[in-house]
Parts: C-alpha cells; structure tokens; sequence
C-alpha cells in the first residue's frame, strides 16, 4: 500500500538523544527526505540513554551533569526561543557532535551551536544551564518509558500512536533515502502488524 505523496506532510514524533549515534543517522535520513522534497513535521522529544543506574542523573548541578543532559538543558533553552530556533539548534548540534566530532557536554560547543543557529545569545546565554531546565527533559523521558514503553533511541511515534526503535547503517545512497523513509512510515503507520523486525547475517556471508 503506497499512498504517501510528497505533498502530504507526514507527522512524526522522534524520542531522542544527543549521545546516540542512531539519532544522528536518522536526523541525516530525514533532512535528505526533506531535501528531496517530503514534508516532514517533527516534534523531537529527549529521552536518555547515559542514566546508567545513576540515581542523580536529573538532579546533578551543571558542573556535574552528564554531557547527555547538558545538551538536552541547552536545547530547552533553545526551545524557549520558539519552534525555529530549536529546531536550528537541534540541527546545529547533532551536526557539530557527529559530523564535527566537537564534545557534547563542552560549554563552547552549546554556545557557539546556538550562535551558529542564530539564536538571542543574551537570552541563550542566561539559560542555557539552568539545571531546572532538566524537569522537561525528565518529563518528556518519563512520558516515553509508561506512556509507550520506549527503551531507546531514536524511536519514531507516528500518528497511530504506534513506535518504532529504528536502527540504521551508516551509508545509505541519496537516491534510496526517500523510498526508504516512505518504507519506514509504511511499517510504523499503515501495517502496524510487526512487534520486532531485526537484520540477521549470515555467517560467513
């Protein structure tokens, strides 16, 4: 069933983290997509990955937050600049932290991505490590793990409520990435019917 055109906007909710490199691999997916011409509305939601046990992963002050929750602080307060601005400061960092390989949890990193996205850098600057920031973060972490049992990252929700742990490799040609993604929303919003699909090679291959 193929009825997914590229002037329909397709509606997404991608749970995600700075730290995960899947979540990167998706972001460059959709930008090419939307590149290619597909409309794509995405509401990215941080869900952590680095808690390992640590009971005081929310609550930690700045100096000693995981470099995980720092990026998430600093892309809520990006967020209060509007949609747009988040939305550049999002893009800005998943690319200085996996294309540029700058470190996430680096003060200059998150203050240069949002001078790089073009964000109020007085309004930016006087919010960006304001661990109170976190409760979002925790919130929307929280919602993930009850609301859709969500383990990972990245996870798509599509419109059906239905999810999707995604995992993708590394080089995908430009010309497949959009049959791809519409292959993707197939799976996750019109044959909901799969609870876990996994490559397997075969040895020796």
């Amino acid at each position: 069933m193929r009825d997914l055109k590229s002037s329909s906007t397709i509606n997404l909710r991608i749970f995600y983290s700075y730290a995960c490199r899947d979540t990167y691999l998706l972001f460059r997916l959709l930008r090419e997509v939307q590149e290619q011409g597909q409309a794509v509305n995405i509401v990215w939601s941080p869900f952590a990955i680095q808690m390992d046990g640590d009971p005081d992963y929310w609550i930690r002050p700045w100096e000693q937050a995981r470099s995980e929750l720092r990026g998430f602080i600093a892309a809520s307060a990006a967020r209060q600049q509007g949609k747009k601005a988040f939305l550049a400061f999002h893009a800005a960092l998943e690319v200085a932290v996996h294309e540029q390989l700058l470190e996430l949890g680096d003060e200059r990193t998150l203050l240069d991505t949002a001078s790089l996205a073009g964000l109020d850098m007085d309004f930016f600057a006087s919010a960006f490590r304001d661990p109170e920031l976190a409760r979002s973060v925790y919130e929307s972490h929280q919602q993930a793990a009850q609301q859709y049992g969500i383990f990972g990252t990245p996870t798509i929700v599509f419109s059906n409520n239905q999810a999707i742990h995604l995992e993708l490799v590394e080089d995908i040609p430009a010309r497949r990435s959009l049959s791809l993604f519409r292959d993707i929303v197939d799976l996750g919003n019109v044959h909901p019917y799969l609870s876990k699909l996994e490559r397997v090679t075969a040895l020796g291959a």
